[in-house]
């Protein structure tokens, strides 16, 4: 199920949920300064580009580098990236090794798309927090565990991204030793440990991120995935229904549901195509439930309506041609064979030019003698 497929990229990955949970100790002299960040108001460009240049000019003290981390912290909140790697490249200039400027640059970088330039600073960053955290050892305080944790698992989204499942694995699973009770590294180690094929670890993970997170659709959503890949059906449809009993207005479990359910007979399956017809309600760009209703409906007969959904789904994805298959079959039934054989025909294409691309990858990979 492409849609399902527990690849970590950045369509996956809500930049609230990666927000440094870094404390940072304001001077009491910032503190109570009438600043529009202290106040909570926004900051203006004019204000970013004053904290930038006083930075530049350098002999600063500390508390305008203090306010210049907080500054940085509200620009990643507010999503105004660009101008947040600015002001954290500012400071890492006056303080190379400050974990918070590393982390909220790579956070910022992460999120601008550009995870070749965040994975150095984000591996800086965790590595600095890790040496605090070894240092204290059974001293170290939560704050501390957490930070470092944070930086981990920037850091082993990061290289998931960049298809380095094997180091995000590594990364995510340290973070999860160093925080047991980090919801997103055991988030994070779930996702990695399905990335790399062990699913009936990945489980048991993502129960201990369910237990931290009881109600997070998300953790919820990708245990019941995992559990229907392990052959655990039951459980994979009791996970999705807890996701409709806790937040009725997400697709997540309404999909889930469906999808288990419209490969059965009678009221099941009947169950199933109004799960999906819910799940497509709320969001009606949800590939995998336009396919699965439209395979759905053909199977029992509804040839129109069948054709309605698959037609979305091949607009929503057409590089995929299990769309154009299913109404193929759709078009020859209602006895439109020249739709037919175009639909076959676009799969054909779709085949042959995988098929171009494989081998000229693996073209590629043939070093030069």
């Amino acid at each position: 199920m492409l849609v399902r497929e527990f690849v970590i990229s950045v369509t996956l990955l809500k930049p609230t949920r990666l927000l440094p949970l870094l404390l940072l100790a304001a001077a009491p002299s910032f503190a109570s300064a009438n600043s529009t960040w202290a106040q909570g108001e926004p900051i203006t460009s004019a204000e970013v580009a004053a904290t930038v240049e006083r930075l530049r000019e350098g002999n600063v003290d500390a508390p305008t580098v203090e306010a210049a981390l907080v500054t940085g912290q509200t620009l990643l909140r507010a999503r105004r990236y660009g101008e947040a790697v600015d002001v954290f490249n500012s400071v890492l200039a006056l303080r190379p090794q400050e974990p918070r400027a590393l982390y909220g640059a790579a956070l910022a970088l992460f999120n601008l798309r550009r995870p070749a330039e965040a994975e150095p600073l984000a591996k800086a960053a965790a590595d600095h927090l890790l040496r605090e955290v070894s240092t204290r050892k059974v001293g170290a305080t939560s704050t501390q565990r957490i930070s470092a944790a944070d930086a981990l698992v920037l850091q082993a989204v990061i290289q998931a991204v960049r298809g380095r499942d094997q180091a995000a694995l590594k990364s995510s699973e340290l973070a999860v030793k160093v925080s047991p009770e980090h919801f997103d590294a055991q988030f994070t180690y779930g996702r990695a440990l399905f990335s790399v094929g062990d699913t009936a670890e990945a489980a048991k993970v993502f129960r201990r991120a369910v237990t931290l997170k009881p109600s997070d659709t998300q953790a919820l959503f990708f245990l019941g995935t995992t559990l229907e890949k392990t052959g655990d059906v039951a459980g994979a449809i009791k996970t999705y229904r807890q996701i409709i009993a806790n937040t009725p207005q997400a697709a997540e479990g309404h999909l889930g549901v469906g999808i288990l359910l419209v490969r059965r007979s009678g009221s099941d399956g009947e169950e199933g195509i109004r799960e999906l017809e819910r799940a497509l309600a709320i969001d009606g760009s949800l590939y995998e439930a336009r396919v699965a209703l439209g395979r759905a409906l053909l199977t029992r007969g509804r040839l129109a309506e069948s054709v309605d959904h698959l037609v979305r789904a091949a607009e929503l994805m057409p590089g995929n041609p299990e769309p154009h298959y299913q109404l193929s079959l759709a078009y020859r039934r209602l006895g439109l064979t020249d739709k037919a054989e175009q639909e076959t025909a676009a799969v054909r294409r779709i085949h042959e030019a995988r098929r171009g691309t494989t081998i000229q990858s693996k073209t590629q990979s043939v070093p030069k003698r």
